[in-house]
């Protein structure tokens, strides 16, 4: 879960869950791809990964856990190790349940994920090594994963398999993803989103989110990865008014929540 300030209301927060921040994700990368963005290749495996890459997430988000410190649902990164690993564990199998190539690509973005956000160096020994054992799994399914889907003439044929194209795709993912987390919190100045991949396989590039205007639903993007000249994206949370003591209330008051539809919709800066 996630938390965007609700600009009406200073004691309340929109609460968006993490499979509707992956949707807003998916939405992004189905729409990408012109002349100096490489268009998702194998298309809809790609589209997929960035769409379900948080598919783990659903179980807890249908019982979310209360953080005795702020009195509202732990945001996702102030779950421990032992929890956000064993998510993600669980999401690489859920995706596996649709393919092989979305599952791969949802283990790569747990390298990204945690090469992004989670520091040894100030993480307690036993949260290090949690992290270490669930990395060092991950990097033998990704492995097994690639081994595989090489020997399958789909994938082979179209070059989906190679090493370089793999990789292209988990940095679109994490771009995708990051993208995502910008809109969903709100962007209000700027947002820099590095290594973004192009054309040609190993090219790379850093994005621009940017409201010119103050506005958090419309933003401009440079350089400009879509294929249309305008998009939208929408996500969905819940307007979840007050603190709690108690995580049977908190629960009923986020079910209770109403919803709230978030619609962004981006251009280019000219």
């Amino acid at each position: 879960m996630l938390f965007r300030q609700d600009d009406g209301d200073d004691s309340a927060v929109i609460a968006i869950p993490q499979p509707s921040h992956s949707w807003l994700s998916g939405q992004l990368v189905r729409a990408w791809g012109n002349g100096r963005f490489d268009r998702p290749a194998p298309h809809e495996e790609v589209c997929l990964a960035a769409e379900q890459h948080d598919i783990g997430w659903l179980p807890w988000e249908a019982a979310p856990t209360l953080n005795p410190e702020t009195g509202r649902p732990h945001q996702f990164m102030e779950l421990g190790a032992a929890v956000h690993t064993r998510l993600w564990t669980g999401g690489v199998r859920m995706a596996l349940a649709f393919g092989r190539y979305p599952a791969l690509l949802v283990s790569l973005h747990a390298n990204t994920i945690y090469g992004r956000f989670f520091d040894f160096a100030k993480a307690s020994p036993e949260d290090a090594a949690i992290v270490r054992d669930f990395l060092d799994g991950q990097h033998a399914f990704q492995h097994a994963s690639v081994e595989a889907l090489a020997a399958d003439p789909r994938y082979a044929a179209a070059g989906a398999a190679r090493l370089e194209t793999i990789e292209h795709n988990r940095l679109l993912v994490g771009a995708a993803d990051w993208m995502s987390l910008a809109i969903c919190w709100g962007v209000a100045g700027e947002t820099r989103i590095p290594d973004v991949p192009t054309t040609g396989g190993t090219g790379r590039t850093e994005l621009r989110l940017a409201s010119p205007h103050g506005s958090t639903a419309s933003l401009t993007v440079d350089p400009w990865p879509f294929a249309e000249d305008r998009i939208e994206v929408v996500c969905e949370g819940r307007r979840l008014r007050g603190r709690f003591a108690d995580e049977v209330a908190m629960r009923d008051a986020l079910e209770a929540a109403e919803p709230v539809t978030i619609r962004t919709v981006l251009h280019p800066t000219s």
